[in-house]
């Protein structure tokens, strides 16, 4: 990863957010900037209702204009209608929905990007139930620090029924990574999940014409990583992102995910995935090798075919823990996924670099 020079963050970490709050009501001159919530949906009708019924409660400070944009992605089962009446409901919310017929995240974050009206985009996903303070805290934040692109916040699972005793340890998994601070505070990232995440409209119009190589999710399936492509083509423009510790919402996870088995598979999605992003990751990569051989397919499945032999014969050492054999697994199961990967876009590989080579890149 490339390096980050320093840019005042433990100065804005000093911040006391309170004032903020009152800065807002008493200096009506600092206008907020204005957010489209963005809620992509595919077959969302049981989820929406709750999601929703926690952006109906948002405590919108006074001047702060934002409006609710759900993009229906190819779904099937009444999502656009529900949406439809909640609108009417709510008249004193303004409340849109766009269709994006491709199916796949990224096709539906990108419809959200081109159709969204306001200076933000917040991207809420169908299962994210955000905390009363969100939106506010998300505008006085970005209408303090000009030098934030994109801004992010913590989140804690939901569950449905028991929690596994496995999830603390792999909720990254699940992009959970805990509660708000009492303390909160910005600290720059080299990451964001795009749930929860809010972008400043000039930030896409800097990335627009850049390629996304990864779709993101495609209805049942469990394939990712247009969050981790989004920060690198921010990067890749010269962007910043920061985390917000004082934002926070609570990531709702149905029983069906919270088995073993779903989390081999996102595993197994994550090192399949991992193949693409490899244009962003390796061209920076620190390592012995020269850059030439490091972006070698020949020499990328061979180091893959060893990590699987490795990882194969330390799942059935003796004596280990049964967390250490647990981690081993998920990791062996990874690699597959890369390993299957790799050899799909054998033919590919190489011009996956090439299209990003081709791409400027502006430093922050």
């Amino acid at each position: 990863m490339p390096s980050w020079r320093g840019c005042g963050w433990m100065s804005l970490a000093q911040k006391d957010y309170a004032v903020l709050a009152r800065e807002s009501m008493t200096k009506p001159h600092l206008s907020l900037p204005s957010i489209s919530v963005v809620l992509c949906c595919h077959n969302s009708a049981k989820r929406l209702p709750e999601t929703l019924g926690h952006l109906e409660a948002q405590e919108i400070p006074k001047g702060l204009e934002w409006e609710i944009l759900a993009v229906d992605n190819a779904s099937s089962d009444g999502t656009a209608k529900l949406i439809a009446e909640f609108a009417r409901e709510h008249p004193h919310l303004t409340v849109r929905v766009v269709n994006e017929p491709q199916l796949g995240t990224i096709y539906a974050r990108q419809r959200g990007m081109a159709e969204a009206r306001c200076e933000t985009v917040l991207f809420v996903d169908d299962d994210n139930w955000l905390d009363p303070n969100y939106l506010r805290l998300v505008a006085e934040t970005l209408r303090k620090n000009p030098e934030i692109s994109a801004l992010g916040g913590m989140s804690t699972a939901q569950c449905e029924g028991s929690e596994p005793a496995w999830l603390a340890r792999y909720q990254g998994w699940y992009a959970v990574n805990g509660p708000a601070d009492a303390q909160p505070v910005l600290r720059e990232e080299p990451f964001l999940w795009t749930a929860g995440a809010a972008y400043r409209r000039e930030t896409f119009d800097r990335i627009r014409s850049l390629p996304f190589l990864v779709s993101g999710r495609r209805g049942n399936t469990l394939d990712a990583g247009e969050d981790v492509e989004l920060s690198e083509l921010i990067k890749l423009a010269g962007g910043k992102m920061y985390r917000h510790t004082g934002l926070h919402f609570r990531h709702y996870l149905p029983a069906g995910r919270l088995s073993w088995d779903y989390l081999r598979r996102l595993c197994y999605a994550a090192g399949a995935v991992s193949v693409k992003l490899d244009a962003y990751r390796l061209p920076v990569a620190r390592s012995i090798w020269p850059r030439q051989i490091l972006r070698s397919w020949w020499a990328q499945i061979s180091n893959v075919c060893l990590q699987i032999i490795r990882y194969r014969l330390m799942v059935w050492q003796p004596f280990q823990s049964a967390t250490q054999r647990d981690d081993r697994l998920l990791r062996l199961v990874t690699y597959r996924g890369r390993l299957s990967a790799l050899w799909s876009y054998r033919q590919e590989y190489r011009e996956m670099f090439k299209r990003n080579d081709r791409q400027p890149r502006t430093q922050p």
